[in-house]
């Protein structure tokens, strides 16, 4: 039988025990003499170098159970009463005895009195709260694997087994059906001990507790398949008794019923070896390492459909695009399973890989797993996890700070540029850096509720009412800067995947609103902003000064990245050309966007940004850039080409155009879906003909499709009029940064068949 027991740490002897056997980071849920156990996590130990995690629940928080829990009497002394009563019970101890004619002479058998109905009703009781109390100390998905297992199943049908053999010879001695209350109320009690044995396999007790239940049951078993053998004067059996209707039709109920309790006694018998034996203060589950061999198995079977012993990536991506898995995470995914990169995946290489995420979630679906492979292989290589993830810690992080400490360092750092310093000069310090600090906990309180066309909205308010401030929208280039070098501070470092997170929720959520809200309508228009940064770049970089001037910049700004020549070019005998190619590149990038082949532009970008991320350029070093390009123009240009309507259209530009697009480039699927549809609208505002085009290009209904329409004029606040083409590829590219393994289709449809946040508007 499968033996459980739980982690406990009593000492430190037993705490080093663990540490030799544990993965360091293991989170151990329970640890000394302490009784009170942790809610939603338990760890579970295999008898082999494996740790596992299980999320899920206690199966009960009952106060009842909890305080029977608390020592271990209670509990022993319920059992072991319910255990007597009912052997005395079986033995007719509190019935009375009279005679029946049975198949070969007089047969004793009982008569339920007063005292036996209250002896089983007490009996039902003990037991009943014996459970109660090892439920409090169940973990749901602990109990679901004891029962994939052969021997809890044995248990009840040897319990059912036994009560229907006695029930059986009692009726056809008896013949009365007044009997058949008794026989109920008899079950119940049996099914009540099969399922405390089954509990105790998968329940947080102490190791002494879990001995003497399972030596009482041991007793109890032997007790009641030996009674029928040798004692001839037990009431209700009656030996010449023949049932057809039983599992084994020429055996007699008494020997069914000896057979039944029989069989419970061995397996008692093989668990109590096992609990005495085992010196180990861990938890053993004996199927649960096979089990999860088995799901890869068959995993690995449904992905190898051109050669049984290997995975081709055709194969693999083909069978991945029908789950909805992006073509970005599939092929991450594959190159994780691909370790020896040879274009194949082994079944070895596919158990290596897969084997710790089918084993933390033994009960999801190989779908499921899959996706979650793929879309942790991405993160890995890329730096970027999901919407959920990023915000997370975010939040999570920024209630780590303190505000008014945060709201200093950050001004510290902003008054570090002549530009920002003289547009606060005349500000108090102190009231200065909270309004920041302000910024940033309002900024993210927005976006904890996840309404995110809300949040535009109001960010693009705010930016609006900061145009009388002074406010230019370079200054959100130092801002940025600034706030994530106080982070950095604060937090004792920034980590990558932190930064990444930082950086693509701030940059798409909160600056680029922002920027939106500083500028007048026809500023926004794309031709006028491509068109202005390619007239700049032409002019500037006619000039010869302009990369060594770049180039030196680049190790001036404020709060930036300070070290290119090693953290980023790592050349430096050629940084000069390097910086070149970058600005070339950017040039490129104007043109192509100012033709108007947006796809195309961005299509580049994000392939750039792949290389990049790689070579661990971070967003950081792209402000930098930023900011050094706007220094480097107002020497070079001077103010009269590089006017402040020309910066305005520089930090649009390499904002919206360069820096959110390569940020949001694993998200870039979906976008390039719904900007190509946006493309081939040629309208500002959506009707109900281009909205069927787009739905028509994630194959959805027209039920689904008008759901979908009603969740997005709820959640832009706008009625059919005036919904813009704007607002639905903002919308679709905020959804797919929620998914991002998923496909195009599946995003949209995720989107049209969920309710939306908000009312729908009458």
């Amino acid at each position: 039988m499968m033996k459980a027991r739980v982690v406990s740490l009593a000492s430190t002897s037993k705490k080093a025990k663990l540490a030799s056997v544990l993965p360091e980071g293991t989170e151990i849920t329970r640890q000394g003499a302490t009784n009170d156990f942790k809610k939603g996590r338990i760890m579970v130990v295999k008898p082999v170098p494996r740790a596992y995690i299980l999320s899920g629940r206690m199966i009960s928080n009952l106060a009842i159970g909890q305080w029977l829990m608390k020592k271990k009497w209670p509990l022993m002394l319920l059992v072991m009463v319910g255990m007597v009563l009912h052997t005395i019970s079986f033995l007719g101890g509190f019935s009375e005895l009279g005679e029946v004619a049975g198949n070969s002479g007089a047969v004793v058998v009982s008569f339920p009195t007063h005292l036996s109905w209250t002896m089983i009703a007490l009996t039902a009781v003990c037991w009943g709260l014996s459970t109660l109390a090892m439920l409090t100390r169940v973990h749901t998905q602990l109990l679901w694997m004891t029962l994939r297992t052969f021997d809890p199943w044995a248990i009840i049908a040897c319990a059912v087994r036994g009560w229907a053999a006695r029930m059986v010879s009692r009726y056809a001695l008896h013949n009365d059906p007044a009997f058949l209350t008794e026989d109920i109320l008899d079950l119940v009690v049996m099914l009540e001990l099969s399922a405390l044995i089954i509990l105790a396999e998968a329940a947080d007790v102490p190791k002494i507790t879990q001995k003497v239940f399972i030596a009482a049951c041991l007793v109890y078993c032997s007790v009641l398949s030996a009674a029928p053998l040798f004692l001839p004067d037990l009431p209700n059996w009656d030996p010449d008794t023949k049932v057809q209707i039983l599992f084994f039709a020429e055996m007699t109920p008494k020997s069914q019923f000896i057979s039944a309790y029989g069989t419970m006694a061995v397996l008692l018998t093989k668990a109590a070896v096992s609990v005495i034996l085992q010196t180990n203060d861990f938890m053993f589950l004996r199927c649960h390492y096979e089990y999860c061999l088995d799901q890869l198995d068959t995993s690995f079977a449904k992905l190898a459909a051109t050669d049984p012993s290997c995975i081709f990536y055709s194969d693999f991506r083909r069978a991945l695009q029908e789950m909805g898995v992006s073509d970005s995470h599939i092929f991450a995914g594959f190159n994780a399973l691909d370790i020896q990169q040879s274009g194949r995946v082994s079944l070895q290489n596919f158990r290596r890989c897969l084997k710790d995420v089918f084993t933390a979630s033994p009960d999801a679906s190989h779908v499921s797993l899959l996706a979650q492979f793929c879309q942790e292989a991405f993160c890995n290589v890329s730096g970027y996890a999901s919407l959920d993830s990023m915000l997370g810690l975010v939040l999570s992080q920024w209630r780590k700070i303190r505000m008014n400490e945060f709201g200093q360092l950050l001004y510290h750092y902003l008054m570090q540029d002549p530009g920002v310093e003289r547009l606060f000069r005349s500000a108090s310090f102190r009231t200065q850096s909270l309004l920041f600090a302000s910024f940033v906990q309002v900024g993210l309180g927005w976006l904890e509720e996840k309404d995110f066309r809300r949040v535009e909205r109001d960010m693009t308010s705010l930016g609006m009412r900061h145009v009388g401030y002074g406010v230019h929208p370079s200054h959100l280039c130092v801002f940025q800067l600034a706030l994530l070098r106080a982070l950095s501070n604060r937090l004792k470092g920034l980590p990558p995947e932190a930064e990444m997170a930082w950086s693509v929720v701030w940059l798409h959520f909160i600056a680029i609103p922002f920027t939106q809200g500083l500028l007048t309508t026809e500023e926004t228009e794309k031709r006028v902003v491509t068109g202005t940064v390619r007239d700049l770049l032409q002019q500037a970089t006619s000039h010869k000064s302009f990369l060594p001037s770049l180039a030196a910049n680049l190790n001036n700004v404020p709060g930036g990245e300070h070290n290119w020549s090693n953290s980023v070019f790592r050349d430096a005998a050629h940084e000069l050309s390097h910086m070149g190619i970058l600005v070339s590149f950017i040039q490129d990038t104007a043109e192509t966007l100012y033709a108007g082949e947006m796809l195309n532009a961005r299509k580049r970008l994000r392939q750039v940004a792949t290389i990049h991320w790689d070579r661990g350029v971070f967003p950081r070093h792209m402000l930098t850039f930023q900011h050094a390009a706007t220094m480097t123009f107002r020497e070079i240009l001077g103010p009269e080409v590089f006017s402040s309507f020309a910066e305005t259209m520089w930090a649009i530009f390499f904002q919206v155009e360069v820096l959110d697009v390569l940020l949001l480039a694993p998200f870039g699927e979906t976008q390039d879906k719904v900007e190509s549809w946006a493309l081939s609208c040629k309208v500002h505002f959506v009707d109900k003909h281009s909205w069927t085009l787009l739905m028509k290009m994630a194959s959805l209904d027209e039920g689904l499709a008008s759901k979908g329409y009603q969740r997005l004029c709820a959640e832009s606040g706008k009625d059919v009029q005036k919904l813009s083409v704007d607002d639905v590829v903002k919308t679709f590219c905020d959804e797919s940064m929620q998914h991002p393994s998923w496909t195009f289709g599946r995003v949209v449809q995720n989107y049209c068949s969920t309710p939306p946040a908000v009312a729908l508007l009458e």
